[in-house]
């Protein structure tokens, strides 16, 4: 007595996928459909296979890419240890009694428009990160000028502050918690 082990069909057509046509054993003759399905069957197995091959590759791929290449937050951490932080509460008080401090915002004017606005004092200049390094002339004319950087919310504005440092500005600080966080706080903004 022949005993046959029922193969589900999703497996069975994986198993043929690999296989030429002229290969695969049949009992019966394949009509239309079963040659649709198989052909179906076998661009989603190589799909499954390379789709596996990908995802136990991509660890490796991913480390290769990046390997001797900076990431974006180690910048960022790197600079925060160059750089100065500023309290909101300091920020505030520096505002009120340095009228020589420049606050340099860093976001792009529709950057501004689209949060909602920025930090209101009349030391507050706009020059977005991409332009800093060729229009903060304008803005300080001294190395000695107090200047503070902030961004949306603390990501850009360490890079900013670490690039004036080594332009030759002495007298630079970052204010990590951005614009949001002087919102947060209560304080005035400007559209």
């Amino acid at each position: 007595m022949n005993k046959s082990i029922h193969t589900p069909p999703l497996l069975a057509s994986l198993r043929f996928a690999f296989k030429s046509n002229n290969s695969i054993i049949r009992e019966k003759p394949l009509n239309d459909n079963s040659l649709a399905f198989l052909t179906t069957a076998r661009i989603y197995a190589k799909l499954y296979a390379l789709f596996i091959a990908l995802l136990l590759l991509s660890p490796i791929v991913a480390q290769a890419e990046i390997a001797g290449i900076t990431t974006g937050a180690q910048l960022q951490t790197e600079a925060e240890k160059r750089t100065k932080v500023i309290s909101t509460e300091d920020l505030k008080k520096a505002l009120d009694d340095d009228l020589e401090m420049v606050l340099i915002d860093i976001r792009l004017p529709t950057e501004i428009k689209n949060i909602g606005g920025a930090i209101k004092a009349d030391q507050n200049r706009n020059i977005p990160r991409g332009w800093l390094e060729h229009r903060i002339t304008r803005a300080a004319l001294n190395k000695d000028t107090p200047i503070v950087v902030y961004c949306s919310a603390g990501a850009r504005s360490p890079l900013a502050a670490d690039t004036l440092q080594k332009m030759g500005y002495t007298n630079v600080k970052n204010y990590s918690a951005g614009y949001l966080g002087w919102k947060e706080a209560g304080l005035p903004t400007a559209q």
